[in-house]
C-alpha cells in the first residue's frame, strides 16, 4: 500500500513540475523581432538634359571691296583654269574677307600656315564668311612675293598648291592680300590666301 502511496506521489509531483513549466513558458512575452537593416538611399543625382538652342543667324559681313591685287589674283588664276579646259570660277565675298583676315592674322601674329592664331580650320573660316554648305575646300598661302603674276606663278609651280588651282571640282573662290606696313617687324613683305571651294 505504500508502495502505491509512494508511486502516486512522484506521479503528481511531476504533473505539478509539467504543469508549472508549461505555465512558465505560456507566460513569458515573446522576443521581439530584430530590426531589419535597409540599405541607405541611393545620393540624389539630378539629371541635366540640355534644350536645344536654336542656331544664331548668320552674322553680316561688312561690305568687302577686293584691291587691285587680290582682283588680279582672281583673274590670273581663272585663266590658268581656261588654259587646261577648265570652269572659271566665281568670286565670293565672304571667302575674300576671311582670306584678307587670314593674311592679316599671319603678319600680325608672324607665321606663315593654313592654322590660324586662334587654333581656326579653313572651314571654320569660311563659317565667318557665311559660308555654311561648302562640300569641298581647300585654300593656298604665301609669303613675300610682290606681284599677283609672282605668287600666282609660284603657286603653278607648286606640287601643293597648283592642284587647288586646276581642280575641276571647285566652283568659288576668294582672295585675300595683305603688304607690310611701315614699321612692321613681320617676316614677309607681303601675305597672300586664297579660299577654294564648292558651293552648290
Amino acid at each position: 500500500m505504500s508502495k502505491k502511496i509512494f508511486i502516486l506521489a512522484i506521479v503528481l509531483v511531476t504533473a505539478f513540475f509539467i504543469v508549472s513549466v508549461f505555465s512558465s513558458c505560456r507566460s513569458a512575452p515573446l522576443p521581439e523581432p530584430l530590426p531589419v537593416e535597409e540599405p541607405p538611399p541611393e545620393p540624389y543625382t539630378e539629371v541635366y538634359v540640355p534644350v536645344p538652342e536654336e542656331p544664331p543667324p548668320p552674322k553680316e559681313l561688312p561690305p568687302f571691296e577686293p584691291n587691285a591685287f587680290e582682283r588680279r589674283v582672281f583673274e590670273l588664276v581663272n585663266r590658268e583654269r581656261a588654259m587646261h579646259r577648265l570652269p572659271s570660277l566665281i568670286w565670293h565675298d565672304g571667302a575674300a574677307f576671311v582670306a584678307r583676315e587670314h593674311s592679316i592674322d599671319m603678319h600680325d601674329n608672324n607665321f606663315m600656315r593654313h592654322t590660324g592664331s586662334d587654333g581656326s580650320n579653313i572651314r571654320q573660316r569660311l563659317e565667318r564668311g557665311c559660308i555654311k554648305n561648302a562640300t569641298s575646300l581647300n585654300a593656298s598661302i604665301a609669303g613675300g612675293w610682290l606681284t599677283p603674276e609672282a605668287v600666282v606663278e609660284a603657286w603653278m609651280d607648286s606640287p601643293v598648291y597648283r592642284p587647288n588651282i586646276l581642280r575641276r571640282e571647285f566652283t568659288h573662290t576668294g582672295v585675300g592680300f595683305f603688304q607690310r606696313p611701315s614699321g612692321s617687324n613681320s617676316h614677309f613683305a607681303t601675305y597672300w590666301t586664297q579660299k577654294f571651294f564648292v558651293l552648290e
